[in-house]
């Protein structure tokens, strides 16, 4: 069946954008700050360096963007790269790691500020949870039977997000004191480790701008649209920070954002507009994490099937079937809902401390070690770029160094902030095994 094409250059953006700027930029500030001992200056230097990784990212991966426009994203990628084994490889961690607990610990989030709304601050309480399935299955089900009104969910959490990002750092810009972007006393030896603390921080962030290249199939004119948009979304993601970041610490100064953690944007809106300003905002962020889960499900339901259709996942026959009627992949997008739910549960098991034996699931870290080992496919890229230039002189000077050079230097910074991490290696030790045995399970006949 050819497939109608559903998503033009705006959609794309949306995509994007809607994505990477959900959670991270509300509750990872504090944590920034926390790095830099309250250097607001030292703050804005780590998201420029965090967005390394994805401006020059996104540049370098637009080339690959105009030489395929097969299903998969990452997968066809990193088989232009390669070869079809690390390509088969790459998706596998994205199907069964990645996805899922980004998935997984977004719809949580999401449930948590919910909970704000009607003072549920209790991470153990059942109603959370509730919320956080209804949540991951109301998004299946959105994404599942109706695709275009998924797209243009996207395209409306992503005005509503922005909207409130930019009258949030509006504010802080009109009414906030310069002072407060003064920068303290730093003390150098604390100081080291805790940048790559923060850049772990940014990288949360960012995450989410490879999403869109997983439904290139499925954009209008890909090869063109696609590599436009990779190179405007993080340009735009980069500018919302940094006018946010930078807005709220001159409100509240970075002393007060620290102290109020993940309250700081609720804080400013009832100083402004009392107890109904900040459910407001609350509900703005609500709807932001809610676009930023929409677009990941729009992404993901499709990557078994991009696995299925190279006739290298298990049982591909099952997963490369295409529903004519809904222009899903519904085997597919079912047992991507199968593995969000095994990865929210084992956040649950965390949350609750729950010991299966030897194993101690508490403080399981779901949410930014899977983003971390994927900045290693993103990295092989970059590198396989590099390596085409010196041998072969195809992009020139600027595609083919400045780019790739820039992106692996923001993708190093991230896997090093990774390894320092506690209990890093144990978590990279199992995410390799768990790659090792997707190769285990390859379709090596293919």
């Amino acid at each position: 069946m050819k497939e109608t094409k559903k998503f033009g250059l705006f959609t794309t953006i949306a995509m994007i954008v809607g994505i990477v700027v959900g959670s991270g930029i509300f509750f990872k500030t504090d944590d920034i700050l926390f790095a830099t001992q309250g250097s607001v200056l030292l703050g804005v230097v780590l998201w420029v360096v965090g967005a390394f990784g994805i401006i020059f990212g996104g540049l370098c991966v637009a080339e690959y963007a105009k030489r395929t426009s097969e299903a998969g994203g990452l997968i066809a990628y990193a088989e232009l790269a390669w070869g079809k084994t690390m390509g088969y490889l790459s998706g596998w961690f994205q199907v069964v790691f990645y996805f899922p607990a980004i998935v997984a610990i977004l719809s949580w989030i999401c449930a948590i500020y919910i909970g704000l709304l009607f003072n549920i601050t209790d991470p153990t309480d059942i109603r959370l949870w509730i919320i956080t399935l209804t949540i991951i299955v109301a998004t299946f089900v959105l994404n599942i039977f109706n695709r275009n009104q998924a797209g243009l969910f996207q395209n409306i959490t992503l005005i509503i997000k922005i909207g409130a990002l930019l009258g949030l750092a509006l504010l802080g810009l009109v009414f906030g004191e310069p002072s407060n972007l003064a920068a303290p006393i730093i003390e150098e030896s604390r100081l080291n480790s805790g940048l790559f603390v923060g850049l772990i921080a940014c990288a949360f962030s960012y995450d989410g701008w490879f999403v869109a290249p997983a439904i290139a199939h499925e954009i209008e004119n890909p090869k063109k649209n696609l590599s436009k948009a990779l190179i405007v979304a993080p340009i735009i993601i980069l500018a919302i920070y940094l006018a946010y970041f930078i807005g709220i610490n001159a409100l509240l100064g970075p002393e007060q954002v620290m102290a109020l953690g993940d309250g700081s944007v609720g804080y400013i809106a009832e100083m402004i507009f009392g107890p109904i300003g900040m459910k407001l905002v609350y509900l703005a962020v609500i709807i932001s994490i809610l676009g930023s889960v929409n677009g990941l499900i729009l992404g993901y339901i499709r990557l078994p099937y991009s696995l299925a259709i190279r006739n290298r996942f298990p049982h591909s026959e099952r997963y490369k079937t295409m529903n004519d009627h809904l222009g899903i992949p519904v085997a597919s997008a079912w047992l991507a809902f199968g593995l969000v739910m095994l990865w929210l549960i084992l956040h649950a098991m965390s949350v609750f401390q729950v010991t299966v034996g030897p194993l101690a699931l508490s403080g399981l870290q779901i949410d930014s070690l899977p983003i971390v080992i994927t900045y290693v496919f993103y990295s092989s890229l970059y590198v396989r770029t590099l390596y085409e230039e010196l041998t072969r002189k195809r992009l020139g000077v600027l595609k083919g160094y400045v780019y790739p050079g820039l992106a692996l230097l923001g993708a190093s910074f991230v896997l090093y902030g990774g390894l320092t991490q506690p209990q890093s290696v144990a978590y990279f030790i199992i995410s390799f095994m768990g790659i090792a045995l997707g190769y285990v399970f390859m379709n090596k006949e293919a």
